[in-house]
């Protein structure tokens, strides 16, 4: 196994495209960071990572999950000062528009909302989800609708309409859906959240390409390039060629897999922490911007090691697909290209085609480990021969028949084709 192990490293393709890899990903992460600005409450400039400590440090004084009556003078406090109507920006009456110092995009002037507002940010967002959310519930358990619920989440283009059940409170999928609320504690707690939401913003749709793509190269070779060189008329033959020199490229398969997606889970994770700090992991995911509506009962930090797993899941599905193409491919560049496509293609939109079709692609890799919005932001249930059973629930069953499927055949195929000549 080290053996297979030391083929795909050796490759200088690879190790490339590790390289650029992990510093596009880190690039990435700290552009918004050189980016970041804000003002002190003395209306002093700040940037980069000077800028993001201040508003944590300063936000965080109000850091911490509240009873009702512990909550409301603070956020009273905070409506006091949004409402004044002497801190008020004079724009023709308009009100809303983005400041030049980037975090004020309230209607307050810059001086008012620094000096006076920017602290309360946490309690602001604490206050707004804890108020709205049960008002969107309310409305969906009178109308039977949950499709403000799936905008944005579920349904993220007009194409998808047609993925929302109807507007039926008698609909068992609606049922589902609303009474995932009936559990949720809306008495969120709150922390300064900014550098997670950063996160959820740039790393996983990185993940999608740069990781899928580092596997797929990794991984096309290992069967394919034997029957290229001709070493398999001889492989094959000899006492463990189609036993334990199987066994080996699928476990090298596996652990490079693995390595590529665990090298890059802790790279981006690391440059985070360094940027922003842990600020923000115990904070409910509904203070995150696409997931105010959800109905979990999750913190930021537990929806990342979720998603860490599910990723690490999508990874193995990528590298198996691409094992079992391998094995039944001449040499790597053929098995390269129609691994390629397949992983790519469910990215693309089915649901006008066939939403069955829709629904099964958003199960595949690439709609998962790139999508902490639709994960997280609302609960997703398949009908499975009548039982609705929850989206990632459906994608651990789907992905372990795929990875077991893909294994066998891929050995089969090695094992059962004829040596090259």
């Amino acid at each position: 196994m080290k053996f297979e192990l030391y083929k795909i490293f050796k490759k200088k393709i690879v190790l490339i495209f590790i390289g650029i890899g992990l510093l596009w990903l880190s690039i990435s992460i700290l552009l918004p960071v050189l980016q970041y600005r804000t003002f002190t409450e003395q209306m002093e400039p700040l940037t980069g990572i000077e800028a993001i400590h201040y508003d944590r440090d300063m936000q965080n004084l109000y850091a911490g999950q509240y009873t009702a009556d512990e909550f409301a003078p603070l956020y009273a406090e905070y409506k006091k000062i949004y409402n004044n109507p002497d801190y008020r920006r004079s724009n023709n009456g308009d009100g809303h528009s983005f400041s030049l110092s980037d975090r004020n995009t309230t209607p307050l002037t810059d001086e008012a909302y620094y000096k006076y507002l920017n602290r309360y940010g946490v309690i602001a967002k604490i206050g707004n989800r804890a108020n709205a959310l049960p008002l969107y519930i309310e409305d969906a358990k009178i109308s039977g609708s949950v499709a403000e619920f799936y905008e944005g989440s579920i349904v993220q283009s007009s194409a998808e309409d047609n993925l929302v059940p109807p507007a039926d409170l008698e609909n068992p999928i609606v049922q589902k859906v609303l009474g995932m609320y009936d559990n949720l504690n809306t008495s969120f707690y709150g922390e300064y959240p900014d550098g997670w939401e950063s996160f959820f913003n740039t790393v996983p749709i990185f993940f999608q390409y740069i990781v899928g793509l580092i596997i797929l190269i990794g991984v096309s070779p290992i069967f394919a390039e034997e029957r290229h060189s001709g070493s398999d008329k001889v492989l094959l033959t000899t006492q463990y060629g189609k036993s334990k020199l199987i066994r080996d490229k699928i476990a090298a398969c596996f652990l490079f897999a693995t390595f590529v997606f665990v090298l890059f889970f802790a790279c981006s994770l690391f440059v985070c922490i360094a940027a922003y700090g842990t600020s923000g992991l115990k904070a409910s995911i509904q203070l995150v911007a696409h997931c105010t509506l959800s109905p979990y009962n999750l913190s930021i930090g537990g929806a990342l090691i979720l998603w860490g797993l599910l990723g690490w899941g999508a990874a193995l599905v990528t590298a198996t697909g691409a094992l079992l193409i391998s094995a039944a491919s001449p040499n790597a560049f053929v098995a390269f290209i129609p691994s390629l496509v397949g992983y790519i293609v469910p990215v693309v939109s089915f649901a006008e085609l066939s939403p069955t079709i829709h629904r099964f692609m958003q199960l595949l890799p690439i709609n998962i480990i790139g999508a902490i919005d639709r994960l997280f932001s609302m609960s997703d249930f398949y009908n499975i021969f009548g039982l609705l059973v929850e989206k990632k629930i459906v994608c651990v069953i789907v992905w372990v028949i795929l990875i077991v499927l893909c294994v066998v055949f891929s050995s089969y195929l090695f094992r059962s084709k004829k040596a090259s000549n």
